[in-house]
């Protein structure tokens, strides 16, 4: 009688609980400085590098003067609303605006560039939006019973679900090789064991840089990889997100805006899933919240039944990927609010802003506060409904960007990349791990290694060094019988190398172009990059093995171990091709040869858009001398000329797009001189000002200093509000920095 009646005053209590959280949020005060939280987080989230965590840190000052539900309005307002504004860049230009938005880049970008960036950004919108909402059901429930479900997780669960994450990740691109995915994956680990080791305080791999004590910062590695790898491509090719001239899109928008809520709907499924695995993963300190993204995209790409279409711009992709973004936000308020224990750095910050209003977070808040917990899940959810609508109702504007050529808009990223490196290392070697990593980016996404592996590599691997050591001290190998629920992990990884491994095997069936490039398998390997590269990776893991086994076991083994892990992949895939050019007789041609020119195979069977000249308004400039096409042609929009694969065509605009590929490489170097010498506020727009000369070919003169002009002004703009906003001064060696 007593256990019956039990449930149902459960029930009142949490309704009651939930209605004054609803109360306590709908005055004038809090309801106002939601809303700010909303608009600011709107606009840093879509701004690649200066992200929400520089914000909510600058925010922590004002609160010594504030009161504890506005406060905590403001706050999580600007995080809840950031998650889909990270993906506006990431669909519109492969730009994530925060490292965990890379796998709606996957799917997103592609539909961009078929003219259909509104129709990713509703269904990215709508899926946030849901996912948020299921999450926000799913945390009433999970507050009932938070203790025991988060004390299952120990060190061998942290290995377990790790494990379990690279592998899921490994499989978000589409036709990568094997090999390829664990080198990546290597990498991002060997990349991650670089600072102070947290066992042994040892110093590994950081040649006597004190700023690399800390390790490598992962917002150079994503403004690299991600950010400035696309505007070198871009600004090589001379073109625009999309093909599809502005007119043809400006009557489209609405009806792609109705199109992508369509698409949410139908794929209902993986918005579900992913809110539900997202809000569990928020519960998992220092896992959840970077790895929830990649691991729902990997979910839905194995579980669903056009798995092999995602990566190629598939509506289903992104609600996958998005379907997680706010969900998991909402899953990492309970372990912070009922434990303390933060699930990513915007996480850490909250908390800090709770201590300083006098509000401790663990189990005695539950108890003090019942309905504060309710209050946060509500500022979630209306925060992401309204940023959600807010970026819906602004997608015709904002989706204008892909039309936009991509040497016009290089200096902007170009700036925003480089004071964001600075803003999360506050030192200049952030900016030097961002050109490090734009050339390692480029390198990768030319050979079409797995950049996700590599990603959650760097990201989880310090996590995953942590717990392999406290499970090794405290369990030995006798963690397989004391973990059942690593166990579990563990067999799910297995399973599902298994069934990746058979899929690979089976030939897809019809399905348009996914189904061709599924079926054409992994590109064919470089016949000069590809061996090269194995072999500087082998070079550089065997170098890297000798130095960790140099260090204290504690501090080196695993280094050691993951190091010649990526010496054997390499050298391996040296070793066989090796072996295959030695079958062929020592000839280098991998490739079907066309017309007497070899060219690569995927070169062979379509059109290749061919501008010589980069012009800022209609691809090919005015005047430009351009070799007749061979066979038949046909002019695209904006100018672009399509030939056939025979000829010279092929390789002449290949020579074309590597020779812009490192002058781009160039002005990102030349950037970054100009602001070391002369700092930000100056050295970064005359960089600009001199690239807006040189770098872009106008119609004529007027048009050549107009955009000069504007482009200082704008990068002076952004270099001197960043300094203002986050407080930190560079004013170069020559001027006194």
């Amino acid at each position: 009688m007593g256990s019956g009646s039990a449930a149902p005053e459960a029930v009142r209590v949490v309704g009651h609980d939930l209605l004054t959280g609803l109360g306590d949020l709908l005055t004038p005060g809090a309801l106002g400085l939601m809303f700010l939280g909303v608009a600011v987080g709107t606009f840093m989230g879509m701004l690649p590098g200066l992200g929400v965590s520089l914000v909510l840190s600058l925010m922590l000052p004002f609160l010594y003067h504030m009161s504890l539900v506005p406060a905590v309005a403001m706050m999580l307002a600007v995080q809840a609303s950031s998650y889909y504004s990270a993906s506006i860049t990431a669909i519109l230009l492969n730009t994530p605006g925060a490292p965990e938005s890379f796998p709606t880049t996957l799917d997103g970008f592609p539909m961009a560039q078929r003219g259909e960036a509104g129709r990713a950004l509703a269904i990215s919108a709508a899926s946030t939006w849901a996912g948020g909402w299921i999450a926000a059901v799913i945390l009433i429930g999970l507050l009932q019973v938070v203790g025991p479900i988060i004390s299952v997780f120990h060190p061998p669960e942290f290995v377990g679900i790790i494990v379990l994450a690279l592998v899921l990740i490994g499989g978000t691109q589409q036709n990568v090789r094997t090999s390829k995915v664990l080198l990546a994956g290597a990498i991002g680990l060997m990349l991650s064991f670089v600072g102070s080791d947290p066992v042994t305080g040892v110093a590994r791999f950081t040649f006597g840089l004190t700023p690399l004590l800390s390790g490598l910062n992962v917002v150079p590695f994503a403004l690299g990889v991600f950010a400035l790898t696309q505007m070198v491509v871009m600004f090589g090719r001379g073109e625009a997100v999309t093909t599809v001239p502005r007119e043809s899109l400006s009557g489209q928008f609405g009806r792609q805006i109705r199109w992508g809520l369509r698409d949410t709907v139908r794929s209902r499924v993986h918005v579900v899933r992913s809110a539900v695995v997202a809000s569990l993963l928020g519960l998992i300190p220092g896992i959840g919240g970077f790895s929830a993204n990649f691991i729902s995209y990997g979910l839905g790409r194995q579980l669903s039944r056009d798995g092999k279409k995602f990566g190629t711009g598939v509506p289903a992709g992104i609600a996958s990927a998005e379907g997680s973004s706010l969900a998991k936000e909402v899953g990492s308020l309970v372990p912070a609010v009922a434990l303390g224990l933060p699930s990513g750095i915007g996480m850490v910050i909250f908390i800090a802003a709770l201590e300083i209003l006098g509000v401790q977070p663990g189990p005695t808040l539950l108890h003090a506060r019942p309905a504060l917990p309710y209050t946060m899940m509500w500022v979630m959810a209306i925060s992401g409904l309204v940023s959600c609508s807010l970026g819906l109702a602004l997608t015709p504007w904002i989706s204008r960007v892909t039309t936009v050529r991509g040497p016009v808009l290089f200096p902007y990223i170009l700036a925003l990349a480089v004071i964001g490196s600075f803003a999360a290392v506050t030192d200049f070697t952030g900016v030097v791990e961002l050109v490090v990593f734009t050339g390692i980016g480029l390198v990768l996404r030319k050979l079409d290694y797995s950049v996700a592996a590599l990603a959650i590599g760097l990201v989880l691997g310090r996590t995953f060094a942590d717990n392999v050591h406290l499970t090794q001290t405290i369990y030995g190998w006798r963690f397989f019988s004391r973990a059942p629920l690593a166990d579990v992990f563990f067999a799910g990884t297995v399973v599902l190398l298994v069934v990746t491994a058979l899929r690979g095997r089976k030939s897809p069936g019809a399905g348009g172009q996914a189904a061709a490039a599924a079926a054409a398998g992994p590109p064919a390997a470089h016949p000069i990059l590809e061996p090269a590269a194995d072999a500087v990776i082998t070079a550089v893991s065997v170098a890297y093995t000798v130095a960790a086994l140099r260090y204290p076991p504690d501090a080196g083994r695993l280094p050691a171990i993951v190091g010649a892990i990526a010496a054997a992949v390499a050298f391996s895939r040296l070793a066989r091709w090796l072996l295959e050019t030695t079958r062929r007789g020592g000839s280098l041609q991998v490739a079907p040869t066309v017309a007497g020119t070899t060219i690569p195979s995927v070169l062979a069977e379509a059109p290749v858009r061919l501008p010589l000249t980069v012009s800022a308004r209609h691809g090919p400039a005015a005047g430009a001398a351009t070799a007749a096409p061979v066979g038949p042609a046909a002019t695209h929009p904006g100018g672009e000329v399509a030939v056939s694969s025979g000829g010279e065509h092929p390789r002449a605009r290949r020579r074309t797009e590597v020779t812009r590929e490192v002058a781009a490489l160039g002005w990102v170097l030349g950037t970054v001189v100009a602001t070391y010498l002369l700092g930000f506020k100056v050295g970064i727009p005359v960089a600009a000002a001199a690239y807006a000369l040189a770098g872009v070919r106008w119609p004529n003169v007027w048009a050549r200093v107009s955009f000069a002009v504007t482009t200082a002004a704008v990068t002076f703009v952004i270099a001197y509000g960043s300094m203002s906003l986050f407080h930190f001064t560079f004013a170069g060696r020559l001027l006194g920095g």
